[in-house]
């Protein structure tokens, strides 16, 4: 054993999973294999699912396993219960919060807790993340670079999809700070609970990222963030949200940052559902414009809206035919 592995940080995996059966396995033998495994791996089911529940119980006491008596909507509540589960049980020094469907290669967690030792004032240590379109197979990781640089607040919000939470190990310090109850995520919000904590993080110190990727990250047409009108709404409210909470904190430069950012989101979904142009999509997106011009006093959603009507704006006429598609409830559920 060297004297890194020795004073690596501790890590705790929790993972939040649902319907997950036929994806689960693999994620949970690539954690297990990992060249610095985690102390501890908690998976906690979003209610009853028997067939997810047996998979990760074959896993035997290397896997712990809990399961919520409901389903919640989103993958916030189960890693509260993670992450309280490992507090209450004899904590680590930092947690990871891996999908259910994620692949992370071999060296992942020996990477991102090394960048956590080298750089002990930064509250997240990122790797990055390979595309991955099943059923191909996964890509091939390659050996880690040692180049690292640091991640502002200011760099995740122009480019929040470059560095995904899920490819991070997060202190576990830095997840109790973020909000007075002291657990990482926001009950409220049933989706961009990540974009919610990352942003209450950054905002208080950066972050550090390697650009070498350590994991493969699936992508699935069914997702929330596959449909453009879904991702920014819930963009929107996570950014409405924020800007609430630094209102609360006496914080006016990250006010105006989260408002700034909101209105953003607002037009693009505003353009996603004009350009789908299902029943009733372009009324609601004219009101959508029209109220945030009302509300912020915004001409650029007032000049969105005359583009749009026009034909004139090319942002939309830029956006993929994919984005446009409805999202089914039981996605969203």
């Amino acid at each position: 054993m060297t004297h890194a592995t020795r004073n690596a940080p501790t890590v705790g995996i929790a993972m939040a999973a649902y319907r997950a059966s036929g994806t689960i396995g693999d994620s949970l033998r690539a954690i297990l294999a990992q060249s610095r495994p985690p102390t501890r791996t908690v998976v906690v089911i979003d209610g009853p699912d028997p067939e997810t529940e047996a998979v990760v119980q074959a896993f035997g006491p290397e896997v712990e396993c809990l399961v919520l008596p409901g389903n919640t909507g989103g993958p916030g509540g189960p890693r509260n219960a993670a992450v309280t589960h490992l507090r209450s049980t004899g904590d680590v020094d930092a947690y990871c919060f891996l999908d259910a469907d994620d692949i992370p290669y071999p060296r992942f967690l020996e990477v991102a807790t090394d960048l956590l030792m080298r750089h002990p004032e930064a509250p997240i240590a990122y790797t990055g993340f390979d595309f991955w379109h099943p059923p191909e197979d996964p890509p091939s990781p390659k050996d880690p670079t040692e180049r690292a640089h640091s991640w502002t607040l200011d760099e995740y919000l122009e480019r929040s999809g470059e560095h995904l939470l899920s490819f991070s190990v997060v202190r576990s310090g830095a997840c109790t700070a973020v909000r007075d109850g002291g657990l990482p995520f926001d009950p409220e919000l049933r989706r961009n609970q990540d974009y919610d904590l990352t942003v209450r993080m950054l905002a208080e110190a950066p972050g550090v990222a390697t650009a070498w990727r350590g994991a493969a990250y699936r992508i699935a047409s069914t997702s929330h963030s596959a449909s453009g009108v879904a991702a920014w709404s819930s963009r929107l409210l996570a950014n409405e949200s924020l800007g609430r909470h630094f209102r609360r904190s006496g914080r006016p430069e990250l006010v105006a940052i989260m408002d700034r950012h909101a209105g953003s989101a607002l037009r693009r979904a505003a353009r996603h559902l004009w350009i789908r142009a299902d029943t009733g999509d372009r009324p609601a997106a004219s009101r959508l414009l029209l109220d945030d011009f009302t509300k912020r006093r915004d001409p650029r959603s007032m000049a969105v809206l005359l583009m749009l009507a026009l034909g004139l704006d090319r942002k939309a006429t830029g956006m993929s035919a994919r984005d446009h598609r409805q999202i089914d409830p039981d996605v969203l559920g």
